[in-house]
């Protein structure tokens, strides 16, 4: 069966579906036939992106350590290497301030904003626990990221709920975190485009730690920088709940499945061409609190 004639038959169950329910009573629930037939599209969707390539600009606004506003923008580079390493670099006129990055082993963060003390934080992938993500200003696991951009394939063995929220039409599917003890994801789904528009991380209690709305949808180019057929989001703006107003706002720029050098994901000699100063091991004990 064809992606074309599969995303015609999503359509179909879906709209008309939608069109019924909407025939004299509010909907409550959503069928199985709905769900499989979203999860079935998204599934093949995912399963076409190997990497992504593309060029960002970045904004945040937030609260720095002071508990001041502050408001920055940059550009730099999003590249990803499904199903678990990410990188991304922002920086201006040409200078990259800050890179963050995850692999199959480790996930660092380096402050290259002082070019006379450049600090790298490189942890183990199998140490870090929800506490240690948190001091570094990480919600989820850093290898949920990718999960956070809307291509995270989804188990149907492993989902824990759907529902259909009448206010806004978007049918929503709970699964886990890709790691015991990681909370839960919920994507949100447009049932006419068969698309995530809308992530929410939620904790072990259920708690939301971020909504992540994925909208602007481009084509994904091949490596020949022609159309692939498959869509990715043009734009993802995350929003963290313990803030006021605070978000991530993410635009990508020609989005392709071009090639991707091996060492932005291998932190050891990112610390040497960025010639970093200190390195801090995001694994070492930490001090007990002083009385």
């Amino acid at each position: 069966m064809t992606r074309v004639f599969q995303c015609v038959l999503l359509m179909l169950v879906l709209v008309l579906s939608v069109g019924c329910s909407n025939s004299g009573s509010k909907r409550s629930a959503v069928t199985q036939d709905e769900i499989d037939q979203i999860i079935q599209f998204h599934n093949e969707r995912v399963a076409s992106i190997e990497r992504v390539w593309a060029r960002v600009s970045v904004r945040i606004k937030g609260t720095d350590a002071r508990g001041e506003w502050f408001e920055e923008q940059g550009e730099g580079h999003l590249q990803i290497t499904r199903p678990e390493s990410v990188s991304l670099s922002i920086g201006k006129l040409g200078e990259t301030y800050f890179a963050y990055g995850s692999g199959t082993e480790q996930y660092w963060m380096f402050d290259l904003s002082d070019s006379d003390n450049r600090v790298a934080l490189i942890g183990s992938l199998d140490k870090i626990t929800p506490q240690r993500a948190e001091e570094i200003g990480l919600s989820v696991h850093p290898a949920d990221l990718i999960t956070v951009l809307g291509i995270e394939p989804i188990d149907p063995e492993s989902i824990i709920d759907t529902r259909w929220e009448d206010s806004s039409g978007l049918i929503a599917i709970r699964f886990p975190s890709r790691l015991e003890g990681w909370g839960e994801t919920e994507y949100w789904f447009d049932p006419g485009r068969g698309l995530p528009i809308l992530v929410r991380s939620l904790d072990a209690y259920g708690e939301r730690l971020a909504t992540t709305g994925l909208s602007r949808y481009k084509d994904l180019l091949t490596e020949q920088k022609l159309d692939s057929g498959v869509q990715v989001p043009g734009k993802v703006e995350v929003r963290d709940p313990r803030t006021q107003g605070g978000f991530i706002r993410i635009e990508l720029s020609e989005p392709s499945q071009k090639s991707i050098r091996a060492m932005v994901y291998n932190p050891s000699r990112l610390s040497r061409a960025y010639r970093i100063h200190e390195s801090i091991d995001l694994d070492a004990p930490r001090a007990d609190p002083q009385p």
